[in-house]
């Protein structure tokens, strides 16, 4: 290797992760008891694929949150430029004015004139903000921006004494925190105890946890600050680079942070964020918390066409076919709960999440892998009789001719002409 070369080489440790470590996952954690936290108006419009909304459209969604059960989220970047900071104040208005159940955070870097941008908000607005303040703390970043420990930790003292000042709440949002040593974290988290911040994110910023890197992560700074009796709120906030992040913030949720970050159908950079619709069902069938459905429905089918994504018919809970089946053999037990008259039994005989939360409900198709109980649960809920074996057959014929499913219609031009 040339000079030239092994002078820009990173060094071995600059590739740490906590995916690597042996921390002991044995010990217990807290009960959990986070919230979601909103951040599709944040780190959701980072990506490049998405189109902007426009102010008003910014307010409905924040309205299509609380009405969902979203009660944190971030709202934007004031200190970017000028046009920002003034939605941004518009934004938290709008909470104040309408007494929303929602608390405004907003994004800026460790960085006095960020900071001081989102205390302005609140100071304009006349609410409580929350500062989200982060800075990237993983060697690789370091080595990259040619940074040291002492620069990030005078960056943490600096914006928790301008937070103290302006009025804001701070929270530290520690950048690629997965990949970053133990060592570093360490000396960061002296800071904060020193500074006395009582709220603190751990970032996988470019997705590159698993489960138990994502808990090794979590135990280790709930043991830190548990050893130094320092009171602090954990968050966590999860990208979806290697598909894990839904995994890694249901962890994160389990061992009791505070709030897990997520943005509607998953929307951010590179692969994405973690999924707050999903984030949401998955609380909702813990019973972790209670959310409105059928107005997160509402909300992703608000968000979707106007940010330009397309939902995936077999997207969890939300796609077009989740709800709908084609296969006899799952007909024929649907058809079975159905008579049984219980819609519970109905929702979940062949389902995981129940349409009826959602406001849907469960569809028998009749297509060319159907049977007999497909037609007959069709006939049932049309309210015709299912006795009459040729109509039946007729349709199963008819069915097995078409590339897609029957339609309504066409099933019923089938009846017509049998009668």
């Amino acid at each position: 290797m040339s000079e030239e070369n092994a002078a820009h080489t990173a060094p071995d440790d600059v590739w740490f992760t906590w995916n690597d470590t042996t921390t002991a996952h044995t010990e217990p954690g807290p009960a959990p008891a986070g919230i979601l936290f909103d951040e599709t108006l944040r780190d959701g419009l980072q990506a490049p694929h998405v189109h902007r909304p426009t102010l008003e459209q910014k307010l409905n969604f924040v309205d299509h949150m609380v009405r969902s059960g979203v009660r944190s989220a971030d709202l934007g970047f004031p200190g970017s430029d000028p046009s920002a900071a003034r939605e941004c104040v518009q934004l938290a208005q709008h909470i104040a004015d309408n007494r929303l159940a929602l608390r405004a955070g907003f994004a800026g870097r460790t960085h006095p004139s960020d900071v001081n941008a989102i205390c302005e908000v609140g100071q304009q607005a006349g609410i409580a903000v929350e500062a989200y303040a982060f800075i990237g703390v993983s060697p690789i970043r370091q080595y990259v921006e040619g940074w040291d420990i002492e620069v990030i930790r005078q960056a943490v003292r600096r914006s928790a004494e301008e937070c103290r000042r302006g009025g804001a709440e701070f929270v530290l949002v520690l950048e690629d925190a997965v990949r970053c040593t133990p060592e570093v974290l360490t000396a960061v988290y002296d800071v904060a105890v020193e500074t006395g911040t009582r709220r603190l994110t751990l970032c996988d910023t470019v997705g590159a946890a698993v489960p138990e890197g994502a808990e090794a992560l979590i135990r280790f700074t709930q043991r830190y600050f548990a050893d130094r009796e320092h009171l602090v709120e954990l968050e966590w906030h999860g990208h979806n680079d290697r598909g894990l992040a839904l995994a890694n913030s249901l962890t994160a949720l389990a061992l009791g942070c505070a709030r897990v970050h997520g943005t509607i159908l998953g929307v951010g950079e590179r692969a994405g964020n973690t999924s707050l619709d999903q984030l949401m069902v998955n609380s909702q069938l813990d019973g972790s918390h209670t959310y409105d459905l059928t107005s997160l429905r509402a909300y992703c089918d608000y968000a979707a066409p106007l940010l330009g994504v397309d939902v995936p018919q077999n997207y969890p809970a939300l796609g077009r076919d989740v709800f709908r089946t084609s296969a006899g053999v799952h007909a024929s037990a649907i058809l079975k709960a159905h008579e049984k008259g219980s819609i519970t039994l109905k929702d979940g005989v062949y389902a995981g999440v129940p349409a009826r939360l959602l406001g849907r409900e469960q569809e028998v198709l009749i297509d060319a892998a159907s049977g007999a109980s497909n037609v007959k649960y069709w006939l049932t809920v049309h309210g015709h009789g299912t006795d009459d074996a040729s109509l039946i057959k007729r349709v199963l014929e008819r069915a097995k001719t078409s590339d897609v499913p029957l339609t309504d219609d066409e099933i019923g031009q089938i009846l017509a002409n049998a009668g």
